[in-house]
């Protein structure tokens, strides 16, 4: 038969995951708590039983059994078990070579997922060596069953992100809404300079209230989440080609010396050493 005769359809691989950094199935006690992190990999919570609490950047969510969130690299996010249950979840974390744009976050599961993505977890707890959460190593002699579950775990991922499954979760508690107020006011003004009390004026709350709420949702004082979206939007200057004196202005710095020693403690690199 001729070659000619054939056509090549190239396929683009639009999820391709890189390597595992943690994979857990637990259940919370209903005063669980945990004040949050960001990390440089993608995280995956999948509630199977009862409802918790999520803080994801600015957003606060509420998922219950049948639902997922993703949280991207970069993105602070912090867990609470909620409405008087002990949850139970499937959390499993990685580094993507490729993963799709997603618009939502919130993904709705069916049954079907639900007892899927047990069954990975299961599969996982005898192809790896699990510690704490965390997957150490692949056991000896299953490298064969590491890499099906990896594969199985992209499978997964890449029928769960349909847009049919896309749902809304936000919290809508006023102590959310105050957070995500916050939140707003201090995006609007990060080349202000704010105070403690001047953010608290300008969210009609007095400081204690603007602390305890920051703390609730982020796990950080009100000053130091500030601080740190400025010295996000200073990379962002820098790598667009600002220069150090430039941003620094921009973000409220009379004295460029005190900026460059604040993004030093902040990013662990002087601001020049950022690449434009």
């Amino acid at each position: 038969m001729e070659s000619n005769l054939y056509r090549e359809c190239p396929v683009k691989n639009t999820l391709r995951l890189a390597s595992l950094f943690t994979f857990s199935r637990r259940k919370f006690p209903g005063n669980y708590s945990f004040k949050g992190e960001s990390h440089d990999f993608t995280e995956v919570v999948c509630v199977t039983d009862g409802k918790v609490g999520i803080t994801a950047d600015k957003n606060v969510y509420v998922l219950s059994a049948g639902q997922m969130i993703v949280h991207l690299p970069g993105e602070f996010h912090a867990i609470w078990s909620d409405c008087g249950t002990e949850p139970e979840t499937v959390i499993f974390s990685f580094r993507a070579e490729a993963f799709p744009d997603i618009a939502r976050r919130v993904y709705r599961l069916s049954p079907e997922r639900l007892t899927e993505i047990k069954g990975i977890f299961r599969a996982a707890e005898r192809a790896f060596v699990l510690e704490n959460n965390n997957v150490e190593r692949v056991r000896e002699g299953m490298e064969a069953e590491a890499a099906a579950v990896v594969k199985k775990l992209e499978l997964f991922l890449l029928s769960a992100l349909s847009e049919d499954n896309a749902v809304s979760s936000e919290y809508t508690g006023r102590s959310a809404e105050n957070y995500i107020r916050i939140l707003s006011v201090m995006e609007s003004r990060l080349g202000a300079a704010l105070t403690a009390g001047e953010l608290a004026r300008l969210c009609s709350m007095s400081v204690p209230a603007l602390e305890k709420t920051v703390f609730r949702y982020s796990g950080c004082g009100a000053m130091a989440y500030y601080n740190g979206l400025r010295m996000q939007k200073a990379v962002e200057l820098l790598s667009a080609g600002a220069s150090v004196k430039e941003t620094a202005l921009s973000l409220g710095f009379s004295n460029q010396n005190y900026f460059s020693a604040t993004f030093k403690k902040w990013s662990g690199r002087a601001p020049s050493r950022i690449k434009k």
